[in-house]
């Protein structure tokens, strides 16, 4: 009857006499341990480390065989012991189980640095976080402390890098948030910013960026007597600031000059000045181009309260456009050049013809990222 555990087996490789080896090692080991539980191993057991010696002729490879597995059993010992390894990862959890990398080798200086970032954090809000109050152009006269300071009296520090990346975002720029968050994050009292008129916001802005750069702002104009460009630099602190009078606002009521027609208007606000570019935004997307703008004439009627009693936005546009001319423009400069503001009027002297002539003042991209100044080469 043949075996049922026979299994047919090929013939000794070469290759197979470290395995073989090896086997004949794990096969000691197992029967010794064994003898060592039963109390009858014939052979001593190193009390050191539980190692076996075996007696006799040695085949090299049965020796390099144990030398391999003594080896690898003292790396688990150690692992097991409690020594943490020598590399910054470990691999085994103390049970000898498998366990997912974790980094344990932490950089000496993480926590003094992490102290000394506080440090430096702290330094700098005694200095960025320092408000200065500046007096608004038109004295508060037109707010009631819910839309803006009735004294007219506002707190403001300089930017900080955090402001500059808001105005590097072009989705706040392009959507017109940019400066509605800078405001926000730049002034102490807590108004809706978008709230205060055009006049106090133009004024705000330019003192902004005085005191977080400079006064010294770089543009580049074209001269419209001979037409080449040069570069010129306005000093913001020279443009003139004129306070509201006593005698203006806060209502605001007149008779057209031709058709002495009463109405009553209002000045723009930031929020204003939004909704009057979206709707010239919607306008241009519309109808393809600019020919069919009629920012000027909404723009107008949005302003208005009311004409000899005709308030509603639809037909105030209506009727601008056949009042005479002379009574729009005169409309229009009331509500474009109100009595108090920043000077925004530059005089300008061309280095090529010398021809004097005035701009408004640009408000180019190097308005809030001024170009690097180049430091002039010193011969030796």
């Amino acid at each position: 009857m043949a075996d049922e555990n026979f299994r047919p087996r090929r013939a000794p490789q070469p290759e197979d006499q470290g395995n073989e080896a090896l086997n004949m090692a794990q096969q000691v080991r197992q029967q010794a341990q064994s003898d060592e539980a039963d109390g009858s191993s014939d052979q001593p057991a190193s009390a050191t480390n539980g190692n076996y010696q075996i007696a006799g002729s040695i085949p090299p490879a049965f020796q390099q065989a144990l030398n391999n597995a003594k080896n690898q059993n003292a790396k688990v010992e150690q692992n097991l012991s409690g020594n943490p390894p020598k590399r910054g990862f470990s691999q085994m959890s103390r049970s000898g189980e498998a366990t997912a990398p974790t980094f344990t080798n932490t950089p000496k200086n993480d926590l003094s640095s992490s102290g000394h970032l506080k440090e430096l954090l702290d330094n700098l809000r005694g200095s960025t976080t320092v408000y200065e109050e500046i007096q608004l152009p038109s004295k508060g006269k037109f707010y009631d402390d819910t839309d803006g300071p009735s004294n007219g009296i506002l707190s403001i520090r300089p930017m900080t890098g955090e402001e500059e990346q808001i105005l590097a975002t072009p989705r706040f720029v392009r959507k017109g948030q940019a400066i509605n968050m800078i405001f926000q994050k730049c002034v102490k009292e807590k108004y809706k910013l978008d709230e205060l008129l055009t006049v106090d916001r133009t004024y705000l802005l330019i003192y902004l960026r005085g005191i977080s750069y400079s006064p010294e702002y770089d543009v580049e104009i074209k001269c419209p007597e001979c037409e080449k460009k040069f570069s010129t630099t306005i000093d913001l602190n020279s443009l003139y600031v004129e306070e509201c009078p006593d005698d203006f606002g806060p209502d605001l009521q007149d008779v057209l000059p031709t058709t002495n027609l009463p109405f009553s208007y209002r000045l723009s606000n930031g929020k204003d000045e939004q909704e009057i570019q979206d709707h010239r935004d919607r306008r241009i997307k519309m109808f393809g181009d600019a020919s069919a703008d009629d920012t000027l004439i909404y723009r107008t009627a949005q302003l208005l309260n009311h004409i000899d009693g005709i308030t509603r936005k639809d037909e105030l546009q209506v009727l601008l456009k056949n009042l005479p001319i002379n009574d729009v423009s005169y409309i229009r400069g009331l509500i474009n050049e109100p009595p108090f503001g920043v000077d925004t009027n530059v005089e300008i002297v061309c280095p090529s013809c010398l021809q004097d002539f005035s701009i408004d003042l640009p408000l180019e991209a190097n308005f809030f990222f001024p170009r690097r100044q180049k430091k002039a080469k010193t011969q030796a």
